[in-house]
């Protein structure tokens, strides 16, 4: 099945999948529990990456599938689906709009296609290489943004680093003259470089399933993007950088400084 068919039913999942989180919230299933420290999780985050395998499995029968809460080996086997029922956990655990389904796919180690759906407002993302990059249907690209002075970038952190790398890079960042934004979710701040909304999105490590779709559907909308999914990036996650492309000199020197 070509890529664009495959996007077209991806799509279709994470939409569904959005209004099915958004009810569940609405019946009580939203309440946070803790894996760790500022690591949420609710029945709906299972609830939601149940349904997204079964559809899946419809579809894609005998395809590997990797989701943030049921696990998953990279097989050698391609594609491989790579899933975040709920991204921005925090943000929906508290009734907050701020979060979304990632549905991505990675084809011989690298990010190939994306779906990305919210609830509120009623947007869904989407990108195939070669496809182009959509929402809601409308083809999208990032901001033609040339001055670091006129940029808002997104920083994501992560307690998987040291917060000093976070301070650093957010400090770096206004020094530039740029504007600062921290929203909880990594994969709307990713795709929201795809649609122009933001001009730079980074941060020191991010899992697969927070950032392999949107960085699918970046590539097709004309960003910047770092070499997130490289090396051992399905099972270990990365540094991530996406952007506006005349920032991108300046967005991967504060990447890794």
């Amino acid at each position: 099945m070509i890529f664009r068919q495959r996007c077209d039913i991806a799509a279709g999942i994470a939409r569904d999948a959005a209004s099915l989180a958004h009810a569940l919230r609405q019946d009580g299933r939203g309440v946070a529990s803790f894996k760790g420290a500022q690591d949420f999780l609710t029945d709906a985050d299972g609830l939601t990456e149940h349904f997204i395998r079964d559809q899946l499995a419809k579809h894609f029968p005998g395809e590997a599938v990797i989701g943030e809460e049921m696990g998953g080996i990279a097989m050698d086997d391609d594609p491989v689906w790579i899933l975040d029922p709920i991204d921005g956990t925090s943000n929906f655990s508290r009734d907050g709009d701020r979060w979304c389904v990632s549905i991505g796919m990675a084809q011989h180690g690298r990010a190939v296609l994306g779906a990305i759906a919210r609830h509120s407002p009623a947007e869904v993302f989407a990108g195939a290489e070669g496809c182009g990059a959509t929402m809601n249907g409308a083809p999208i690209r990032a901001a033609p943004t040339t001055e670091v002075t006129r940029a808002i970038i997104e920083i994501g952190w992560s307690l998987r680093v040291p917060i000093a790398e976070f301070h650093r890079m957010a400090e770096q960042c206004m020094a530039l003259g740029a504007g600062l934004r921290v929203g909880g979710s990594g994969a709307l701040g990713l795709v929201e470089c795809a649609i122009g909304r933001l001009d730079g999105y980074l941060e020191r490590h991010i899992n697969a399933w927070d950032a392999c779709a949107a960085i699918a559907i970046a590539r097709e909308a004309g960003c910047w993007t770092n070499g997130f999914d490289s090396g051992n990036w399905l099972a270990r996650g990365n540094p991530v950088g996406v952007g506006a492309p005349a920032l991108g000199g300046m967005l991967a020197a504060l990447l890794n400084a």
